[in-house]
């Protein structure tokens, strides 16, 4: 799609242009004002993820959208691995987050709060995440790809979501399945709260 530059020439047209790291920065405040930044009320909690690939990029993911926190919950961070740093391009910096706490005791505390927990299963009672009624505050835990979210964790939640796919696998990579979760809970967030009379 072009733009036309000049209203009273429409044969001059401008191309859209791929902005450089400078023009990316100049969009952002700077690192000494950006750790005071308001944060978004979304919590992300990984329940025994282990790959270092997948949680550089939920990283990654969570420093896009100022996540709240990100919990790594019944695993270890290794911030040195290859991997990890290849995924999380130096984001672990910004994210506050936090390693090797219980998975049931962090989403307890967050419902407390009144945060509404969103379990990502596969699982009888599970609704695609485009059926959900998301609400802020949003917790949204997600589980290995091989073991899935524990038991005690699902049957905590408020709401169960999944990711129906339409191939052949059952199942997308956590940290594409994190970054839908994270695009629907912000557009929740952002969605205007409906009227009292509609």
């Amino acid at each position: 799609m072009t733009e036309q530059r000049d209203g009273d020439d429409p044969g001059l047209v401008s191309t859209p242009s791929r902005l450089d790291t400078e023009a990316l920065r100049a969009r952002k405040p700077d690192r000494h004002t950006f750790r005071d930044a308001p944060r978004v009320p979304i919590a992300i909690v990984l329940d025994g993820v282990q790959g270092n690939y997948n949680k550089g990029a939920i990283f990654r993911l969570c420093d896009a959208f100022l996540i709240e926190h990100l919990h790594l919950c019944d695993t270890t961070l290794e911030h040195w691995g290859r991997r990890f740093v290849k995924a999380a391009r130096g984001t672990y910096h910004w994210v506050p987050y936090t390693v090797g706490e219980d998975t049931v005791e962090v989403v307890r505390a967050y419902q407390t709060k009144g945060y509404q927990v969103v379990v990502t299963e596969q699982c009888t009672g599970s609704v695609p995440v485009w059926e959900a009624e998301l609400r802020g505050p949003v917790c949204i835990v997600l589980g290995s790809e091989m073991e899935g979210v524990s038991p005690a964790v699902v049957a905590a939640a408020d709401v169960i979501v999944e990711l129906p796919t339409m191939g052949m696998a059952n199942s997308l990579n956590v940290s594409m399945s994190a970054a839908m979760l994270v695009m629907s809970a912000f557009r929740s967030l952002a969605a205007p709260a409906p009227s009292a009379s509609g």
